[in-house]
């Protein structure tokens, strides 16, 4: 018989560590050996407890449990991401955790979180872990509902940007930049990963670098075959290619 994991809880409330607590009760797989209510605490029961696996809040005050496990890099533990937030996602699967349990969740989640860190902490299947986190939010989100923000790591704090304030997206090698009106931010991602998380009605690709936001669009300028500069009311012009003719043309029709 397989020996239980040994699991610690990281969250700020203690309504939440008493719920985990709960639900572990229930499960034959798992013991709680350890409580923590912030990174700090996290960092030391980590040191002195070596648990198998973390329950991680990820909105907790001071350093975020996205920023305690990007700390760690490779010497992270596994961890199962609990939050209330699912504009966090993007953050948890850039890093090691087994599963995402998004608030509030019942026993049969609860469990089913269990047998996926089973599966990695003991049987160590490989797998495609994007793929698997993946998989859960499309359980726990409407596949339809686009978000209306898009979390934005930076150095000390992850920003919850609203898509209606960026004014166009580019792209820079590995990165992307989204352009806001007085700023601009850079995500570890590529134009083509972001764009399936934007609003169709409400974003277009015009050429193979940017993607804009149609409400910013002033004016469209004929060059030639069929493609345009597109003049943003911030002044900024953005070339459209000829392989989105068809997306440009949405936006004089």
């Amino acid at each position: 018989m397989k020996n239980k994991i040994k699991a610690i809880i990281v969250d700020d409330e203690p309504l939440s560590r008493e719920k985990i607590r709960i639900l572990a009760e229930s499960n034959k797989q798992i013991e709680i050996i350890g409580e923590g209510k912030n990174v700090k605490e996290a960092k030391s029961l980590l040191h002195k407890l070596n648990p198998d696996l973390v329950f991680l809040d990820i909105n907790m005050p001071g350093k975020s449990g996205v920023e305690l496990i990007s700390e760690l890099g490779e010497n992270a533990p596994f961890v199962i991401f609990t939050t209330a937030y699912s504009d966090y996602a993007a953050e948890a699967f850039n890093l090691n955790a087994v599963h995402y349990l998004l608030k509030p969740f019942d026993q049969h989640k609860f469990n089913e979180a269990i047998e996926r860190a089973n599966e990695r902490i003991f049987a160590k299947e490989s797998g495609d872990l994007f793929s698997r986190i993946k998989s859960v939010m499309e359980t726990e989100l409407n596949e339809d509902t686009y978000r209306d923000r898009l979390p934005v790591k930076t150095h000390d704090k992850i920003l919850l940007v609203p898509l209606n304030e960026i004014c166009f997206i580019e792209a820079d090698k590995n990165y992307v930049v989204l352009n806001l009106k007085d700023k601009t931010l850079r995500m570890r991602t590529t134009l083509t990963e972001i764009e399936q998380k934007l609003k169709p009605d409400l974003f277009i690709r015009v050429y193979k670098s940017y993607i804009i936001n149609k409400s910013f669009v002033q004016e469209l300028e004929p060059t030639f075959n069929q493609e345009y500069i597109i003049k943003l009311v911030t002044n900024k012009k953005i070339p459209t290619g000829k392989a989105y003719k068809e997306n440009v043309q949405k936006l004089i029709k």
